[in-house]
């Protein structure tokens, strides 16, 4: 038998993160833990906020998805990816690269071909703020060698790039206008970001409203985040984009992502992986994905309040894990390490 248990743990940002039409003070994130066959598994989502999803709705529908779900691995497996995306799916998948690897006696990156795991470049992100403000928290992490800036399709843009750029002419900048600008907004200040040497613009008009981006030849590569959700879209996506932005909680896990990533080179795009936020022990199956990423942003826990636990280490602007991190655990080592959880048995 499988038991499956679901906890909402609400975590706090060290300061409130402002993007382009929101500001976000801290996240409910989606912990799951499962046991079988001896073995111990344990997850972190932090969903898709945009689309509605909180640790109480994600918490739902893994409920829901336990209803029918099957008591073998096989099994649970391929329920799993009949749910739809999102955070939840994202968690259970994860659950099942694990598993699956304690019964082969691997590290679950060995699933997926890797011999090892390297530590990684990682953009650090910057929220939105007035320019002296920006220019402050990039120097606030000076082993940072990419900078993420986040704009809000202001006249003070501009501004805050060329302030930054001051205060870090030694790293890489792109910007993430999260939706937030207009296509004449692109345009008018495209001269500056070349200027700043950016290398990319994510993301600048709303997702469903990007059609003028089809045919349009930015000098800088325009990467794909809300409008790249899963494999749906990404015929499209590939016709107004460059860079295809992957995030596990949006296509719903690991499986998926490799997929999506594999497909979008296919057609000719670079490849990112990102998060949606969460702690170290959301990123642990973003970190694989990563390993053949032309671009990383898995900054989070850099930006929480607190951390999960194995965490993830950041120096020389890179992001690394602990091969530990990846090997199977026992019940009874892992049982001193979860919270109090609501249990629900599929059997």
């Amino acid at each position: 038998m499988m038991l499956i248990s679901t906890f909402v743990d609400q975590i706090a940002f060290k300061q409130p993160l402002a993007i382009a039409g929101r500001t976000l003070a801290g996240q409910q994130v989606l912990r799951v833990t499962a046991h079988y066959r001896g073995w111990t598994a344990q997850a972190e989502a932090a969903g898709v906020f945009y689309r509605g999803e909180d640790g109480a709705s994600m918490q739902q529908q893994v409920q829901a998805a336990l209803a029918d779900m099957p008591a073998d691995l096989p099994g649970l497996w391929c329920r799993v990816q009949q749910m739809a995306p999102g955070g939840a799916r994202n968690a259970l998948d994860w659950i099942c690269w694990q598993l699956e690897a304690a019964q082969r006696g691997m590290p679950a990156y060995r699933l997926a071909f890797l011999p090892s795991l390297d530590a990684m470049e990682t953009m650090v992100t910057l929220g939105v703020a007035d320019a002296s403000r920006m220019a402050e928290m990039a120097r606030h992490y000076p082993q940072a060698r990419a900078l993420k800036l986040k704009l809000d399709g202001s006249g003070a843009d501009a501004e805050r790039v060329q302030a930054v750029r001051r205060a870090r002419p030694d790293v890489r900048l792109s910007v993430d206008a999260n939706e937030g600008w207009t296509m004449d907004h692109l345009e008018q200040i495209m001269s500056v970001l070349l200027a700043q040497r950016v290398e990319l613009v994510e993301q600048p008009l709303p997702a469903g409203g990007d059609a003028a981006l089809h045919g349009y030849r930015s000098p800088i590569p325009l990467a794909a985040d809300e409008s790249l959700q899963t494999m749906a879209d990404l015929d499209q996506v590939a016709r107004r984009y460059q860079v295809a932005n992957i995030k596990l909680d949006k296509c719903g896990g690991l499986s998926q992502a490799l997929l999506l990533a594999a497909q979008a080179r296919r057609q000719g795009m670079r490849i990112m992986v990102g998060c949606m936020g969460g702690r170290s022990m959301a990123l642990l199956p973003a970190f694989i994905a990563a390993q053949g990423a032309d671009l990383v942003d898995l900054d989070a826990p850099l930006l929480m309040a607190s951390d999960s636990v194995p965490a993830a280490s950041y120096a020389g602007g890179r992001i690394a894990f602990c091969s530990a991190a990846y090997l199977p655990a026992t019940q009874q080592a892992a049982a001193s390490a979860s919270p109090a959880q609501v249990h629900h048995a599929a059997s």
